[in-house]
């Protein structure tokens, strides 16, 4: 049997929107912009919860993580958070680490990647402590639950140092947490009613060149008609005068 650690009081230190299970499972879940924490938690896993910002999200699941040595495997499912890109920001760190200098996520896809507030060692501590078991944009509660039972099956007991203690601001966090999402959620819904607003000008745009267009052939048949109609003129005075001065001058003779 392998062998396992008491987790800490109060595990997990971080607040979210997570399920808990057994605390000495040795499997965590991260699952994106998908809702399933309890479904995944029944079927095994230590804790479950999404993940939608590749900062402030992201130094919560370190947090929680690195506080229980009993996690050894983090597995990453659910549909993808489009814009954040947490899942692939997670594996990012995880292979790569971060700029010590910046604190940003090195090879991340995400727009801000920073994760400020986790040192370089709670950092290495994740690396070291978990394998990384790659399942975004998957949904199948079967395949993850069978995900789950095979890193069960192999788990390979406690992580030999004691849990890591990374102390984050945590309702400062949360409430930009919640705040940068809201943010996101309101962005697309104006990038929508932009999209028609601007559809319906490049309609009328479009409508004013067709009425300027037809203005333009309009005004150029009124000046050829006006031209032809004044040359006309001039023409039928010359020929009248040509033949007045014809027949006065047959009268003479």
């Amino acid at each position: 049997m392998v062998e396992k650690t008491e987790v800490i009081d109060g595990w997990p230190l971080e607040t979210g929107d997570y399920a808990i299970g057994d605390t000495q499972c040795p499997v965590a879940v991260v699952t994106l912009g998908s809702k399933m924490n309890e479904e995944v938690v029944n079927e095994g896993a230590a804790i479950a919860g999404p993940l939608h910002t590749e900062n402030l999200g992201i130094e919560k699941v370190v947090s929680n993580i690195v506080s229980n040595p009993n996690i050894r495997f983090l597995i990453i499912c659910g549909s993808e958070v489009q814009g954040h890109i947490t899942g692939e920001t997670v594996k990012a760190l995880y292979e790569n680490g971060i700029d010590p200098d910046t604190k940003s996520i090195i090879g991340s896809p995400g727009a801000i990647p920073f994760v400020e507030n986790l040192p370089i060692e709670a950092v290495e501590r994740f690396q070291e402590q978990l394998t990384i078991i790659d399942m975004i944009n998957n949904e199948n509660l079967d395949e993850i639950s069978k995900k789950i039972s095979e890193c069960i099956e192999e788990d390979p007991g406690c992580f030999e140092k004691e849990p890591m203690i990374v102390q984050l601001n945590e309702k400062e966090e949360e409430e930009e947490e919640v705040k940068s999402f809201e943010q996101e959620n309101i962005s697309a819904s104006s990038i929508d009613s932009s999209s028609l607003y601007l559809l319906g000008i490049e309609n009328r745009i479009r409508s004013m060149k067709l009425e300027i267009n037809e203005i333009g052939s309009f005004e150029k048949f009124s000046s050829g008609y006006y031209a032809g109609k004044i040359q006309g003129i001039v023409i039928g005075f010359i020929l009248t005068l040509v033949l007045v001065m014809i027949l006065f001058w047959s009268l003479r003779l």
